[in-house]
């Protein structure tokens, strides 16, 4: 009997081992096709180019593949994204850009699909397999925000802010008039364009242009007015000077910094005059005393600084 039951099971073991074989075949197939997809859309998002990338070996010639851009995705469209823990506090009833930095949007396609007839039954004729894979393709980049430079204000692009009220753009140029037609605005000149930095500069070839004194608001992003206080309190204190003491640090004031600023100046430039001094061969007679006296000149105001800072050392919060 077990040659009649070898007879009647064989056929049912070849079948058997034909539908192993094409699902193994039809499986590879369609893992091929699925890195087809993935690569196809990989390969065309910028900079690089789908025609530039070749088409992948193993892939046939007359099997599709391609790529294309979806709807917004609609799965990432989920409520809790209007959370103030994802979008921050809210400020006032302004509208807000939703598509700016909406991540569903810009979503790349990527497709390929093939037609094959099974290696084994021919009579199951052909099987097609159509796959497509996605890629979130929103860079966020400031050209598409609209904006011109990557440190421009994000705000006027998120947000639909209310023009400003006449009388308020008339106080700003107002006080921006004020500024520029102050009568001592050339007494502030020190703070960012001294003749004497620059002067000095370019005499001795050190470069550079003049310091720049003003005492700046250190850049914050809050709402809390706490914040805000602690950070204008801040820069009072760089102005006016913190004397120190016992758990508390001495913060210089501005006109400390200036005086240290202007003494450094003159104790480099004394240097480079008694290099020139003592250089060989020495100067003439005449520009000897040039030297000598502009030293002395510059000494004066050395100690005249120095006078002024012991001054400062008891002033200040």
């Amino acid at each position: 009997m077990a040659p009649l039951e070898l007879v009647i099971a064989l056929p049912l073991l070849l079948f058997l081992m034909a539908l192993m074989i094409n699902f193994g075949t039809a499986s590879a197939w369609r893992i091929r096709e699925l890195a087809t997809a993935r690569q196809t859309v990989w390969a065309s998002r910028y900079p690089r180019s789908l025609q530039a990338v070749p088409r992948p070996a193993y892939w046939p010639a007359n099997a599709q593949l391609g790529v294309g851009g979806d709807p917004d995705a609609t799965t990432l469209q989920d409520p809790r994204v209007d959370l103030p823990v994802m979008r921050g506090p809210f400020v006032g009833d302004f509208a807000v850009n939703r598509d700016l930095f909406d991540p569903g949007r810009h979503l790349r396609n990527g497709h390929a699909a093939l037609t094959r007839d099974f290696p084994l039954l021919a009579s199951l004729g052909p099987y097609r397999m159509d796959t497509e894979t996605e890629l979130l393709d929103n860079r966020w980049e400031f050209s598409r925000t609209g904006m011109s430079g990557n440190g421009d204000h994000r705000i006027p692009a998120i947000y639909s802010l209310p023009t400003a009220p006449p009388g308020y753009s008339l106080a700003y140029v107002q006080a921006a008039r004020a500024i520029l037609a102050m009568p001592r605005r050339d007494d502030l000149r020190v703070l960012d364009r001294d003749d004497e930095f620059a002067a000095y500069n370019a005499r001795f070839g050190w470069g550079g242009g003049s310091p720049d004194f003003h005492p700046w608001l250190q850049r914050f992003c809050s709402l809390d007015r706490q914040t805000a206080q602690e950070r204008v309190d801040s820069l009072i204190e760089r102005i006016a000077g913190v004397r120190g003491g016992p758990g508390q640090a001495h913060v210089p004031s501005l006109a400390e910094q200036m005086a240290r600023a202007f003494r450094d100046l003159y104790d480099r430039v004394i240097r480079e005059l008694q290099n020139q001094l003592n250089a060989a061969p020495p100067p003439p007679p005449g520009q000897t005393i040039s030297i000598q006296n502009e030293i002395a000149d510059l000494q004066r105001k050395i100690d005249t600084l120095n006078a002024f800072l012991a001054i400062l050392q008891n002033h200040g919060r």
